[in-house]
């Protein structure tokens, strides 16, 4: 049950669920699922209406638009668009290592929590081009003509211009390009809903990385994954556990057991642990949204004891409703 970079594919074999409570258990291997959907949400001017483990699908050319709703569309692995309300934008290429969009309307933010060197995202707005080259998480509004980057760096493009925008800063889309600081912790109601949203996909995740633990199948490399308790794909990495820009871990199968299996360190082993966990931070990333680097080896040292806590409100597949795909997500 994993997308890859190549192929999306969804089966039964890690869960006990009939098949039919998957619905749509093989989809294109293309970028533009629509993954979650609130309130009034149209592509090419009809209306989506979604159902448990059944979702839309955008074609190149297509135009998603939302009134009062929001949307939550699967680009590449580990890539998530979020679009807010009264809000809309174009897939101009939808293959997994050439996506190009274009925001025509309001506010996105793109979470991008794994971007290979073989993978090109590339967005459009207000005449400006921007390159996402690396993780992190990035608003586009167009009112404002105003990029900014909470995580990571992009570089931005517009009337022979190029400037490459860094964590906390911002910059304007049009005119002269420069780079202001602005603060990470302002955000609004639509950043938050953003993050509520990476948080239930965070829950998902791990139980659907134990399911592929305890099934003893092999994961390597970085893929989406369906969980039918959710009702929805979540992201699993492929080595090290990666941690979102909100705050939320998302664990890779070689890691999980840490957060089920294994007890907390006795008090000999409390001198053995602490190297280990200093060890650990020093080779890899911080934890503000960039992913561990483990280098395809098992970790075999004591991890954290704990899984992290369920998101604010939960997560339930028996969420229902005509505008509504299942997973939560209020506003």
């Amino acid at each position: 049950m994993f997308l890859t970079k190549r192929i999306w594919l969804v089966t039964a074999g890690c869960c006990t669920m009939a098949a039919a409570a998957f619905g749509q258990n093989v989809i294109s291997a293309k970028a533009g699922l629509v993954h979650y959907t609130e309130g009034k949400v149209l592509i090419s001017d009809k209306e989506v209406r979604t159902k448990i483990g059944d979702f839309a699908e955008m074609k190149a050319g297509d135009v998603l638009r939302t009134e009062e709703g929001r949307a939550e569309v699967l680009l590449t692995p580990g890539v998530f668009l979020r679009v807010s309300e009264n809000s809309s934008f174009r897939l101009a290429a939808n293959k997994l290592e050439d996506i190009r969009l274009e925001v025509l309307s309001g506010s996105v933010l793109i979470e991008a929590g794994e971007v290979t060197k073989y993978d090109s995202i590339v967005v459009t707005a207000a005449g400006a081009s921007i390159h996402i080259a690396k993780r992190g998480l990035f608003r586009i509004d167009t009112e404002l003509a105003s990029l900014r980057v909470v995580d990571g760096e992009a570089v931005v493009t517009a009337s022979g211009q190029t400037l490459t925008v860094k964590e906390g800063k911002q910059a304007p889309l049009t005119g002269v390009l420069t780079a202001t600081k602005f603060k990470k912790e302002a955000g609004d109601a639509f950043h938050r809903w953003a993050a509520r949203r990476s948080g239930y996909l965070a829950a998902a995740n791990l139980s659907a990385a134990k399911s592929i633990y305890d099934s003893g199948q092999g994961w390597g490399q970085s893929g989406w994954y369906f969980n039918p308790y959710f009702g929805y794909f979540t992201f699993i990495p492929a080595y090290g556990n990666y941690y979102s820009p909100f705050g939320y871990q998302y664990y890779t199968p070689r890691r999980v057991e840490a957060a089920y299996y294994q007890p907390a360190p006795s008090a000999p082993m409390m001198d053995r642990s602490a190297a280990w966990a200093d060890s650990s931070i020093r080779q890899s990333a911080d934890t503000s949204g960039r992913s561990y680097s483990g280098g395809g080896a098992a970790v075999s040292a004591p991890p954290p004891s704990s899984a992290p806590a369920a998101p604010e409100g939960g997560a339930r597949s028996s969420d229902s409703g005509s505008s509504r795909n299942a997973g939560g997500g209020g506003r």
